[in-house]
């Protein structure tokens, strides 16, 4: 789709209450953990398929790693403390903050609400209908059970405010970068100066950090959950201020570098083979590039910067079915597609891959759209992707994917739930059933 033909933020949806879109992404989470439970409860594992209880496990056991994040996040936007949060884990404040303060920032840097792929969020009246129509399946006298949780699903004031302070939110980082950069030419401009300029001109590099403080304040009252940190950027960029007008030296100055922001905007910056490094290499590397005196201060960042640049990446992604017929986009489309979703075993994480490119290939032999994509995924007993692959440019893709779907029925319908899943939350416009 070409640019002319992107919605605007203003043809978007408008996103629920922060609290109510973490909430939302919750419930979310939990049905998907409650589909795979009843499958798993109802099926038996015949003696001699060994392994299989274990990695049905695993499956769930991924999903509950989300939702304990999603939990964490949901209890910061309903006003917990990280005091809170360590009670409820048994552990300090330090140690919860330490442990989830990368996903809390992660979710305050996308906006505080649930992101899609290509056109930005799906609805979140059509997600909450979706919630509602399935729990009522299990529970016909709760007919509203998720809506019901949700008070600005249907409190347009409370939505239009919230997407107003998410508006500003957005401007006030841009400005603070803005700041940033005006910041280091104003103290180049202050250490090439001489006599009466150089005053001057450290009074308006003074000036520049005061101006970021009160970026940092404002944000402190947008973004609950990252008030305390944004308060105390707010007090160095004052203490910076202050020394500058006191005199000291540039070189005896607090450092900036080394916080959340910068090392995300420099991570941007990294080649495909740069990010595709070790851990350890990025930060060593990252370090360089912002003159941080170590990569052990960086290193407390990156995992925030990572995961802050896969969801931009997949926010950005537009799924091009047609263009799939060559294997190669397959399955570089496929890896897209799944990236940071599929639980994190590498035995589901291939399967869900190798059958995801096998049927991507298969939807654009058949000149098919994601809808049709979707029903296939749906139905276990689908065979018409196999056909398609047995006269495409990959003959043996076919064989490959009858073997996935006619492997145990545990294991084929654990890998369809996780196709189904990606391709409802991660594709615009697929709806439950298979039509768009």
């Amino acid at each position: 789709m070409d640019e002319a033909n992107e919605p605007t933020e203003r043809e978007r949806p408008p996103a629920l209450a922060p609290a109510d879109e973490a909430m939302l992404a919750r419930a979310q989470t939990l049905r998907e953990i409650t589909d795979a439970a009843l499958l798993a409860v109802g099926q038996p594992y015949p003696g001699d398929d060994h392994g299989s209880l274990l990695r049905d496990a695993l499956f769930v056991q991924g999903l509950a790693e989300r939702l304990i994040d999603q939990a964490v996040v949901a209890e910061r936007e309903r006003g917990a403390s990280w005091t809170d949060i360590g009670s409820a884990v048994g552990s300090s404040r330090q140690s919860a903050h330490e442990r989830w303060n990368t996903r809390v920032g992660a979710w305050v840097l996308l906006g505080r609400q649930r992101n899609g792929i290509g056109h930005g969020p799906a609805d979140p009246a059509d997600h909450v209908r979706n919630l509602d129509e399935w729990y009522a399946e299990l529970t016909p006298d709760e007919p509203h059970a998720i809506s019901t949780q949700l008070s600005s699903l249907h409190d347009e004031a409370a939505r239009t405010e919230a997407n107003s302070r998410r508006a500003e939110a957005k401007q006030l980082h841009a400005r603070a970068e803005e700041l940033r950069k005006e910041i280091d030419a104003a103290s180049n401009d202050a250490m090439g100066a001489t006599g009466t300029a150089r005053e001057e001109k450290r009074a308006v590099w003074a000036a520049k950090h005061f101006a970021r403080a009160e970026v940092y304040d404002r944000l402190a009252d947008l973004e609950e959950p990252l008030a305390a940190e944004h308060r105390r950027r707010a007090a160095t960029q004052r203490g910076i201020a202050q020394d500058i007008l006191r005199g000291r030296s540039a070189e005896s100055l607090p450092a900036e570098g080394g916080t959340r922001e910068r090392v995300y905007a420099a991570y941007l910056d990294l080649t495909d083979q740069e990010r595709s490094g070790s851990k350890r290499a990025v930060a060593a590397l990252l370090a360089e590039r912002l003159d941080s005196p170590g990569a052990d201060s960086i290193r407390k960042h990156l995992d925030h910067a990572i995961e802050a640049y896969r969801a931009k990446q997949r926010a950005a992604f537009v799924l091009d079915i047609a263009a799939c017929s060559d294997p190669d986009i397959a399955l570089s489309t496929a890896t897209s597609l799944l990236q940071d979703y599929a639980p994190n075993t590498e035995f589901w994480q291939s399967l869900s891959h190798r059958l995801l490119s096998r049927y991507l290939m298969a939807a654009a032999l058949d000149g098919a759209d994601v809808g049709t994509l979707y029903t296939w995924v749906c139905r276990p007993d689908e065979r018409r992707p196999v056909e398609l692959l047995r006269s495409g440019p990959v003959p043996e893709w076919a064989d490959e994917c009858e073997e996935i779907l006619s492997s145990h029925r545990k294991t084929s319908s654990n890998v369809l739930l996780v196709l189904q899943a990606v391709l409802r939350t991660r594709v615009p416009d697929v709806q439950e059933g298979g039509e768009q």
